[in-house]
């Protein structure tokens, strides 16, 4: 059997360069699809469609829109009215219950507490609420997964609500809970879902994490290295170069000066303000529109940067530690099927916007625009009849993807192109999965004791000015 190929990947956090020779970390990476001992089957060169059969569907979405969650200093605070945004949309409620993943009562959220504790907004709403808007548009998100996946005919999923069959997971904050509540009361309609309550005595069940089990996002809290990489990110990023010139400008457009945390733009947090205005039809001031963009294209930047690290040689390991859990969620849940050890057919995950670009950025996918509310991204798993292979269809937003990797190994047919199962399952394996116990012990790496040295090193005579608000964006991923 041919060894796997060993490569040193240097790592730069923060700006700052780390061999692996130093102790940082060896990244074992073999190159797909060209060993001599794995040999999957040649590619069928066709396959028709009405030939496939639906299998199971796995959907993580983005949660609707939402109040902000940050506000723009020196501007005028636009006005949310609780009257209007906090009502309930109609045909959305039915009995559920949040448990924890370990089926055991719903964890503490500490995200919430933290978004209680800033006060309410100028009329009368929460800090990061799932707004009337929001519940409308995760109801349609609910409707077209009733109309693609859910009937009678043989090419769909099933036809009621079945906890054997649906498995419904989220983070653990309000918005999400409540955008899954709409998802699904479109998928089954919330009578239906009242008439199962009625029918077994039993609630509808979603499931959450603690948040430090949590991986559905990129998580600071529970790695040490994503904490250092947003950090670099978020919080230092204001003095990132090529942002720094934009940031100056809008500063002083905004009569904003001073040293302090609060007196600087934050392009992520700018955005935040002005795309919660625009999708509630609010006013944006003025003195804004000439930046708009700016802020929009630097705030990706800035997001970006906080899954990959601001060098391309932190990429790989950046994101397999944002994303390789919940790739190997998505993994476990298919062999879960195939093996017929859990026979779940339809998975819904409520999630964020942070959830679904850091998948994008992972996939090699079109990540140059921010996810916008209730954004999906699907994995579709098909049977053939005739050959009883199984292919996988990978969609955005509605619209089949190929991931670049994969594209030779992809099946056309009309407008759509599948992927060989075999292929899909060793690009994860080899590429994107991280298991937990790889995960905790690349973040407690003493990679983390060099890149704290070096900073010491750096940094001897700056003083660094810390409040409570850094602290609480550094352990915040970008978008919570």
């Amino acid at each position: 059997m041919s060894s796997s190929r060993k490569k040193v990947l240097y790592l730069t956090v923060g700006g700052l360069s780390f061999a692996g020779a130093l102790g940082a970390w060896t990244y074992f990476k073999r190159n797909a699809y060209d060993d001599d001992d794995v040999k999957p089957e040649k590619v069928a060169t066709k396959v028709k469609k009405s030939d496939l059969r639906l299998k199971q569907v796995q959907i993580i979405f983005r949660h609707g829109a939402r109040t902000p969650i940050h506000l723009i200093p020196n501007v005028e605070e636009a006005t949310y009215d609780s009257k209007k945004w906090k009502a309930i949309y109609p045909n959305t409620l039915y009995d559920y219950e949040v448990l924890n993943v370990d089926g055991g009562p719903q964890p503490e959220s500490k995200y919430q507490a933290h978004y209680e504790k800033l006060g309410l907004l100028k009329g009368g709403c929460q800090y990061g609420m799932l707004t009337y808007l929001g519940q409308e548009q995760t109801l349609n998100l609910g409707k077209q997964i009733r109309k693609a996946y859910i009937g009678k005919s043989p090419g769909k999923l099933m036809y009621d609500y079945d906890p054997n069959l649906v498995y419904c997971r989220t983070t653990n904050m309000n918005r999400t809970k409540d955008s899954l509540r709409c998802v699904l009361a479109g998928v089954f309609g919330a009578e239906k879902l009242k008439e199962y309550t009625t029918k077994t005595g039993q609630k509808i069940k979603f499931y959450t994490a603690t948040q430090s089990d949590e991986h559905l996002f990129p998580n600071p809290h529970t790695c040490p290295m994503l904490r250092q990489v947003n950090r670099a990110a978020i919080v230092d990023g204001v003095n990132i170069p090529e942002l720094k010139e934009d940031r100056l400008e809008i500063e002083k457009a905004l009569g904003l000066s001073g040293s302090e945390w609060k007196t600087k733009i934050h392009f992520i947090s700018a955005r935040d303000d002005i795309i919660a205005r625009k999708a509630h039809g609010l006013e944006i001031p003025k003195i804004l529109v000439p930046y708009k963009d700016r802020i929009s294209r630097n705030a990706v930047k800035m997001f970006t940067y906080s899954f990959t690290g601001q060098h391309e040689l932190q990429n790989d390991i950046c994101l397999k530690l944002s994303t390789g859990r919940t790739i190997a969620h998505f993994r476990n849940a298919i062999q879960d099927f195939l093996s017929n050890k859990r026979p779940v057919r339809l998975h819904l995950y409520s999630a964020h916007d942070s959830s679904l670009m850091a998948l994008l950025l992972a996939f090699k996918l079109d990540s140059r625009k921010w996810p916008p509310f209730a954004s999906n991204l699907v994995i579709e798993l098909y049977e053939c009849n005739v050959t009883k292979k199984y292919y996988v269809i990978v969609r955005y937003n509605g619209q089949a993807v190929i991931i670049p990797k994969l594209v030779e190994k992809y099946v056309h047919f009309w407008k759509e192109s599948v992927v060989p199962l075999e292929y899909f399952m060793k690009y994860l394996n080899e590429e994107k999965v991280m298991e937990a116990k790889e995960y905790k012990r690349v973040c407690e790496s003493n990679i983390l004791e060099i890149i704290s040295e070096e900073i010491e090193k750096r940094e001897e005579g700056v003083v660094k000015v810390e409040d409570e608000e850094v602290e609480e964006m550094t352990d915040n991923p970008a978008g919570l």
